[in-house]
């Protein structure tokens, strides 16, 4: 911008309500494991006018280093699978790593070799291309919202959260054949939300913890802050209460789904909580709100043991194949080799893997749909190119993820800065997650993935949210300093020394400080004001003074 000042946001933006309602479609739609659906079908439908949207916006306005880094970023990972659609002709392809078998069975019908894509899979490489496009256009469009924007979006996502529970509990009880069961190949005993599989629902429930435990902690801390002037607003107790339940519902809702990996990685949100809110009090005066948080916690283990706990821990004490995994990690390492360096295609994962398991690793009346390890189904299908880019991506988070937890770190208000900490941990625990299972795959799960990463990044410096918060925030009370031991000898601060006139120079006079005004009484005022007037122009020599204007 030219102006030097920044700007101020008067209202929400239309990109803020595209933003809302690609939130709100991801979670209704985009809960199936495989692409292809219905489903998958109207959130990409929905998501290219909000695409459209971001990308009108990004050209038309200036952004920042850090927005244009993350542009040429998405622009990486969509030229990975376009690369990979290019035809090229057969005295190429043929040579590549992994396609000599290719040609086998041109030479039995005595045919030419055909051009063809690097991609094994080209259909399935499609379907993975339009799969991004959902995720582009949260991340794009979040990407320049502002702080307030951001703060409201997440309230919507925590809705939609809180909506995926009270639908989970209902499938609970409906029992299996819950007609709000939205897929037929699902878990028929667990609560799944608008999710095919509980892991998947288990990862959303423990990602929006830590944004329910960021806003806890902060209305903890504005409400102790409230506490200490006496003075009490509606919408600072309706806040708390919300927040406080919504968490509550959440972490407890993690136990209904009966997912190991879920109910582990809930733990570490919860420790990463009582982090977040103990780093964020310190700046305050003492308040305490990681009770909160300890309630929350003891709350929902009470909810919890009354009514499913049991059921839960009967999912840690089931035998189940020990080798599965180990089976689909080696299968799908030994298949990578063979397609390195360009990898055998995005989402070609299920026809190539099959051509690399062993008899004994076959599943009786079922099919590995995925590698259950995310970041070697990467390797196989996108080769050295996404080992690069999860290696650029795991090192930014890092290094983001160091700027914004130091003590000295301003971006926003402290609610703001609480979301973007809580959205190291969540990419973390999903990152982690992972490595075990593929909750990636799905269209809400990659929709809010992409929300988290976009509230890595500041939005413009010329984009100030609201400006009566920042100055309600300043006017916040700030810790105490510390008190000196007994004993201790305190002395006070040297004032800085002000130059005294010298002899030659006298000290120019000091001006008088003027009278204070009082109040009269409307029949009195007249006269006192002429006697005020005329004690202030004593020194003209006349001692009169002025007559007012007939005006008045």
């Amino acid at each position: 911008m030219s102006s030097s000042q920044p700007r101020m946001r008067e209202q929400i933006s239309a990109l803020f309500y595209f933003c809302a309602l690609g939130v709100i479609f991801a979670v209704l739609f985009g809960g199936g494991t495989r692409g292809g659906f219905l489903s998958d079908v109207l959130l990409q439908f929905v998501s290219v006018p909000i695409l459209v949207v971001a990308l009108w916006r990004a050209g038309t306005g200036s952004l920042s280093r850090g927005q244009l880094y993350s542009l040429l970023f998405c622009a990486a990972i969509l030229a990975v699978p376009l690369a990979q659609l290019a035809p090229l002709p057969p005295s190429i392809w043929i040579a590549l790593p992994g396609r000599a078998i290719l040609g086998a069975p041109y030479e039995l019908i005595n045919r030419g070799l055909p051009w063809a894509p690097l991609s094994l899979a080209p259909a399935a490489t499609w379907l993975s291309v339009l799969s991004l496009l959902p995720t582009f256009a949260i991340f794009l469009g979040v990407l320049q919202l502002d702080y307030a924007e951001r703060r409201l979006l997440s309230l919507v996502a925590l809705a939609m959260g809180f909506l995926s529970v009270l639908l989970g509990l209902t499938q609970v009880a409906q029992g299996p054949s819950s007609p709000l069961r939205f897929f037929e190949y699902t878990n028929a005993q667990e609560a799944v939300g608008f999710f095919a599989n509980r892991n998947h629902f288990a990862a959303m429930l423990y990602t929006l913890t830590l944004l329910a435990a960021a806003w806890t902690g902060n209305n903890g801390i504005a409400f102790g802050l409230e506490k200490n002037r006496n003075k009490f607003s509606t919408a600072s107790i309706v806040s708390q209460l919300a927040s406080f339940c919504i968490l509550t519902v959440l972490i407890g809702a993690q136990v209904v789904t009966r997912s190991r990996a879920g109910m582990i990685l809930t733990l570490g949100a919860l420790f990463g909580a009582f982090l977040l809110i103990r780093q964020g009090q310190r700046a305050t005066n003492g308040m305490r709100p990681t009770w909160l948080m300890v309630g929350a916690a003891s709350l929902a283990a009470v909810l919890s043991i009354q009514f499913s706990l049991y059921r839960a821990l009967d999912r840690f004490a089931i035998e189940t194949a020990p080798d599965a995994r180990i089976a689909f990690a080696r299968n799908t390492i030994e298949a990578a080799k063979t397609f390195m360096p360009f990898g055998a295609g995005v989402g070609s994962f299920v026809p190539v893997y099959a051509t690399f398991e062993k008899p004994r690793d076959l599943m009786a009346g079922g099919y590995a749909n995925h590698a259950h390890d995310d970041f070697l189904e990467i390797w196989l299908e996108t080769g050295a190119a996404g080992l690069i880019l999860i290696l650029l991506f795991v090192a930014w988070l890092l290094w983001r993820s160091l700027q914004v937890w130091r003590r000295s770190y301003v971006g926003g208000l402290q609610i703001d800065r609480f979301l973007v900490r809580a959205s190291t941990l969540a990419i973390l625990l999903l990152l982690f997650h992972s490595i075990a299972d593929y909750p990636l795959r799905t269209g809400s799960m990659m929709a809010l993935f992409a929300f988290l990463c976009a509230l890595l990044i500041p939005p413009r410096d010329d984009l100030i949210s609201d400006p009566r918060e920042a100055a309600r925030e300043a006017r916040a009370p700030r810790a105490a300093p510390a008190r000196p031991r007994a004993g201790a000898t305190t002395t006070a601060p040297p004032r800085p020394s002000e130059p005294r006139p010298s002899r030659q120079q006298a000290a120019p006079p000091r001006p008088a400080r003027p009278k204070p005004v009082t109040a009269w009484d409307d029949e009195h005022w007249p006269e006192e004001w002429r006697k005020m007037q005329a004690r202030t122009f004593e020194g003209d020599g006349s001692g009169k003074a002025p007559e007012p204007s007939s005006e008045e």
